[in-house]
């Protein structure tokens, strides 16, 4: 079967299991049409180049495997070549105990790794399939200054908050987000290795990461931690994520998850509200992320705006989005 038969099959199949919106799907199949006319017009023979595709794993986001399954709804925002996608699935659920469990799981993890140091998680899922972690232990700063001058060799200048929210202020900073980033490549490489290790009557295996460190890979989520007037309780988070200029960031949720499509200045943004998270007290997780181009070193950045907090409203957050300077 030709190739471009077989992908307009395959993007059919697809679009029966995953309802987007229809600016989404027009997009998409105009994208498609017009590569296939560019090739037939060289009259060449050429290997479609697979972009690398990132899986950003955060609280509440699921790899499933690898797969994506069962999915409602599908979300994504362009900007140039680089972009978010965000994909609900409407038959999957966390249990508050499976969470507590992978809670426990990655803070013993974190004890017996050095700063700046990784592992990788394998824990089994009740019913069948996995999840894959990435657990950081991050240097731990409490000014910005120094955290500038640990984080922007690697990132470059970022812009951090200008102007804040009545009654917030800053109370610390991160080299490094504590659940990492997953690049697909380490999945099935991961996945095997600690597959085999999951010993008789237990659910999960780890191991140090054997990849070239996050500092030297640019595989890092450096932060700045921001409290209210509730302290902890009402805290907000700004994280920021070194990608490739054509990487596509895709994270899975499960159903209680909702995605709103919105702006933080002129840049498209997602929000995005977590209601089955783990981690947290409140099992909620709720962020404003976007992309911002990058000009001069090579690499774009992720940003994201998040709170645990469900009294955090969303319009906080995109005070404090706009606020970066």
């Amino acid at each position: 079967m030709p190739v471009e038969s077989q992908l307009k099959r395959e993007i059919f199949t697809f679009k029966q299991d995953v309802v987007m919106p229809k600016q989404l799907e027009t997009q998409i199949s105009a994208s498609f049409d017009q590569y296939f006319k560019f090739q037939n017009k060289r009259k060449t023979k050429r290997h479609i180049r697979g972009t690398a595709r990132i899986a950003v794993v955060l609280c509440g986001i699921m790899l499933f495997g690898g797969a994506v399954y069962g999915a409602e709804r599908l979300w994504a925002v362009t900007y140039g070549s680089t972009g978010i996608e965000v994909i609900v699935h409407s038959d999957y659920t966390e249990s508050n105990e499976y969470g507590e469990h992978v809670k426990l799981l990655v803070e013993d993890i974190q004890t017996k790794l050095a700063v700046n140091e990784s592992a990788f998680l394998y824990v089994s899922l009740p019913e069948g399939g996995y999840d894959l972690f990435k657990v950081n232990r991050p240097q731990l700063f409490s000014d910005i200054e120094s955290w500038k001058v640990a984080t922007e060799p690697i990132t470059g200048a970022l812009a951090v908050p200008g102007s804040l929210p009545e009654g917030y202020h800053f109370t610390g900073a991160m080299s490094d987000s504590q659940l990492g980033i997953i690049d697909n490549s380490w999945v099935k490489k991961y996945t095997n290795v600690l597959s085999k290790r999951v010993k008789p009557g237990e659910d999960y295996a780890w191991i140090k990461s054997f990849n070239t460190p996050n500092r030297i890979a640019k595989t890092v989520s450096p932060q700045l931690i921001y409290e209210g007037p509730r302290g902890k309780s009402d805290a907000i988070v700004v994280k920021y994520t070194p990608s490739g200029l054509e990487a596509q960031l895709t994270a899975n949720f499960a159903a209680a998850t909702t995605v709103e499509e919105m702006k933080v200045g002129s840049l498209d943004a997602l929000y995005i509200v977590n209601k089955e998270a783990y981690g947290n007290p409140n099992n909620y997780y709720a962020y404003i992320q976007w992309i911002e181009l990058g000009e001069t070193n090579g690499w774009n950045i992720l940003h994201e705006v998040s709170t645990e907090s469900p009294e955090v409203s969303k319009e906080t957050l995109l005070k404090v989005a706009e606020g970066l300077r």
